[in-house]
């Protein structure tokens, strides 16, 4: 894999060894050996469980995986726990977790429309794991009242919130079921925590879905000129889940590598932005800070299980390995724990595509294909991994034309 820098330097990526050099070098011929799957019957590494208070949510965006469209997950559903589940998923915790501390996470729908039931499991939490157990809340912001924001702050509570840039951009896809937006609620509730609780800013969590990077200059631009935005860090910045059902693109390098290098200008023009300094972060994080390591013979797969450190429990109180696999790929229930079998199955599903498509792959370790992915056909596999690699080649692009123009932090 080489790309060329605009000044015309060439430099080529050597996947055996994780390394830059100048020039092209070609070295098709390396390829990956994965290590032996081994079947498993523990997870040790867990220490945090997403639960899904309810299928319930006010608001109808427009690319929500819950909407209907997306053709493995649930619609919107009535669904909701109640207290004596909450003690149920407790105890499940208690006997799948090692971790002398864990965190739990309530999760959507919208966790906020049965706010009482979440203070009862942030209480009963306490009361059963005393200081060893941390909460966060995953909200699209709509409901965070003053006392609701207060309550969860004095708990302890990360807040993330979901803010799809600016106004015009987060009303365009945030809307509820008669497509009015949700934005000033979200500003609102922003508002009171900056006015009231400043050193809590920072902790604040902010979760931005762009449906196209060519909007992030003028929300960039938008937000650094916001009296209130201006003080608030994005967390991270990602673009939609593939959708086969609309339709998935393969994307052409030459345009991608085109609009990146617009943003990049906009960048090297006010480096200080706050949403241009997430975007890079993230475009380069790997490229930045990655092992230069020779990968010898063999490599391990890597998958989530058995080393997740993370686990789903859905309204239905059914495990996924996290929030983003499928609904239709569960490995157990919280009554009679993980099923073994199941999770190895689709674990050694996952494998036997990575091993047949990724043997001669030059984007291998820096690929966000994940389990997600078994849910996908053959011809879907082809545009994903398509993409995956116009994306690792653009990348390594920007680093390298970040690091000639100084832009590297």
């Amino acid at each position: 894999m080489d790309i060329k820098t605009l000044s015309g330097n060439v430099y080529s990526y050597l996947r055996r060894t994780n390394e830059i050099v100048s020039g092209v070098v070609v070295d098709n011929d390396y390829q990956w050996n994965f290590s032996p799957l081994h079947a498993f019957s523990a997870m040790l590494e867990v220490e945090m469980f997403i639960v899904g208070i309810t299928e319930q949510c006010n608001l109808r965006c427009t690319y929500c995986c819950y909407s209907g469209a997306y053709e493995n997950n649930r619609s919107h559903g009535k669904r909701i726990l109640t207290s004596d589940d909450i003690s149920d998923i407790y105890d499940f915790i208690r006997k799948m977790s090692n971790k002398k501390h864990i965190r739990v996470s309530f999760y959507g729908g919208e966790p906020l429309l049965h706010y009482q039931l979440v203070q009862y499991a942030i209480t009963k939490g306490q009361e059963l794991f005393g200081n060893c157990i941390g909460f966060s809340i995953s909200t699209n912001g709509t409901l965070l009242t003053k006392d609701k924001i207060d309550w969860l702050i004095s708990n302890n509570v990360e807040i993330a919130i979901s803010i799809d840039g600016t106004r015009m951009f987060h009303n365009a896809h945030r809307v509820d079921a008669h497509g009015n937006g949700s934005y000033d609620n979200v500003y609102e509730a922003l508002s009171y925590i900056k006015h009231f609780y400043p050193e809590y800013v920072a902790s604040v969590v902010l979760q931005m879905t762009l449906t196209s990077y060519r909007d992030i200059i003028q929300i960039a631009e938008e937000w650094d000129n916001d009296d209130l935005l201006k003080y608030f860090t994005p967390s991270n910045i990602h673009g939609l889940s593939p959708n086969f059902a609309n339709g998935v693109e393969r994307i052409d390098y030459e345009e991608v590598k085109e609009l990146y290098t617009q943003i990049l200008d906009k960048y090297e023009r006010n480096m200080d932005n706050v949403v241009l300094n997430v975007f890079f972060d993230e475009c380069i994080a790997y490229w930045k800070d990655r092992p230069i390591v020779d990968a010898g013979s063999a490599v391990p797969m890597a998958t989530c299980m058995p080393v997740n450190t993370k686990l789903y429990i859905d309204s239905k109180k059914e495990i996924g390995v996290c929030e983003k696999v499928a609904d239709k790929y569960r490995i157990g229930n919280i009554k009679d724990g993980i099923d073994w079998s199941l999770a190895n199955e689709i674990i050694e599903k996952y494998y036997q595509q990575r091993v047949k498509r990724c043997r001669y792959c030059p984007a291998i370790r820096m690929c966000d294909m994940c389990l997600t992915a078994i849910e996908y056909t053959d011809e879907q596999w082809n545009v994903l991994c398509h993409n995956e690699r116009v994306y690792a080649r653009v990348f390594m692009f920007l680093y390298c034309e970040m690091a000639e123009r100084g832009l590297l932090k």
